[in-house]
């Protein structure tokens, strides 16, 4: 019997279309925002995301929390015009507006978490004993995927898995069609069950991801279509999968990164063909995060001299974004070749830029030699970012 988790990852962050936000996404932790529930059947794990409970405080509906914007607003000359002048107090308050935006968001990711957790301590304080007591919990918390999985886990457990179907049915009938998060990881428990109990598995599984289709965003259904296979270890069926995502959402950072970690993964050949495509798909105002994002990939996956290679080839292109810099630091800072981060660290603070990130760049190379420990080479970072203000 195949290696089965109940739910899916599902919490697909939204595409960023602007390359003026580098994110050091971590594509290969995208697992991490599940929680992950123990079944009490052997060797089968039950995943899901956040499920709103009316039994607890009432909770906003869930949004999928987009990855971290990193932005830079330059500082331009004294005697810039007015019409300069204009342009920067737009810029000014387009930043101010992304701020905000951050902070909401951020917020509402720690409700998620509180909600999360109360739901946990409800079910452990007062653990359902059998299908009555589970019915009077999915009537007062309708909307709440978490409750309904686990009843679908208990019916497993109780070998009883067309129950288990009739449940996963009436949950999608009964949640709230405003719930997207919530019906979608009904639909990723459905997949699991009859990924591990159809008959036979592939050709069930595939009806249940056909209607999901019919009813969830696309991408997010082959995304967490993919992380079933990946984690049953249906390797062959993974990259079936992956090879029609590339054609059918072309357009999509987000799958070609997928590919290109895949391949990282199983160590395969064949990356920079990879890389090479998606270049020729993507959008042009989305190259910087593709290459950034999959230069970050190879560092991650043992492979840096080609990491250091897309880097360098952005940078030359790029190389007043201080942004890339500071994700191309933190690569070699993870490393830990000293002698190699001290040679970035000189190239980037060596450069002609606005005063602002000639700061940010020197205030992370002291942070830097100060995590060291050496007060020698923090006095030097100091001295020099003392002669560049006198220079300017």
């Amino acid at each position: 019997m195949k290696k089965s988790y109940f739910t899916d990852d599902i919490g697909i962050t939204k595409e960023e279309d602007s390359d003026e936000d580098i994110e050091e996404t971590d594509v290969m932790d995208d697992e991490a925002r599940s929680i992950q529930l123990t079944n009490s059947t052997p060797g089968m794990n039950i995943e899901y995301e956040s499920g709103a409970s009316s039994v607890l405080a009432q909770a906003e509906s869930r949004a999928s929390i987009p990855p971290l914007e990193v932005t830079i607003d330059d500082i331009e000359h004294a005697d810039m015009d007015i019409s300069q002048n204009q342009a920067n107090n737009d810029n000014a308050i387009t930043i101010d507006e992304k701020s905000k935006k951050r902070e909401k968001k951020k917020a509402k990711e720690e409700r998620e978490r509180e909600i999360r957790a109360a739901e946990e301590r409800q079910l452990e304080k007062d653990v359902p004993r059998n299908a009555d007591e589970f019915e009077k919990l999915v009537r007062s918390s309708p909307n709440s995927s978490f409750v309904w999985i686990k009843y679908m886990a208990f019916m497993l457990n109780s070998a009883d898995i067309e129950k288990a179907r009739a449940i996963a049915e009436r949950a999608l009938r009964t949640i709230n069609i405003r719930e997207e998060t919530e019906k979608l990881n009904i639909w990723v428990a459905y997949f699991n069950l009859e990924n591990q109990y159809g008959n036979p598995p592939e050709e069930a599984v595939q009806k249940v991801f056909q209607r999901a289709l019919q009813y969830c965003d696309p991408k997010k259904v082959h995304f967490a279509f993919l992380g079933m296979y990946e984690r049953t270890e249906q390797h062959k069926l993974a990259n079936e999968l992956l090879d029609k995502m590339s054609r059918k959402f072309k357009h999509s950072c987000k799958v070609w990164l997928r590919r290109v970690q895949t391949l990282l993964t199983q160590q395969q050949d064949g990356v920079q063909p990879v890389v090479n495509r998606a270049l020729l798909c993507l959008p042009r105002h989305k190259h910087i995060k593709f290459i950034s994002q999959a230069a970050i990939l190879e560092f991650k996956s043992g492979v840096p001299d080609r990491g250091r290679s897309m880097f360098e080839g952005i940078l030359r292109e790029n190389p007043k974004r201080t942004d890339l810099w500071s994700i191309y630091l933190d690569q070699e800072i993870r490393l830990g070749d000293e002698d190699v981060i001290r040679a970035l660290f000189e190239r980037a603070i060596s450069l002609s830029l606005p005063p602002k990130k000639m700061k940010f760049l020197f205030t992370k190379y002291r942070n830097y030699e100060e995590s060291r420990g050496d007060k020698e080479r923090v006095k030097s970072v100091l001295q020099k970012a003392i002669d560049y203000v006198n220079s300017i």
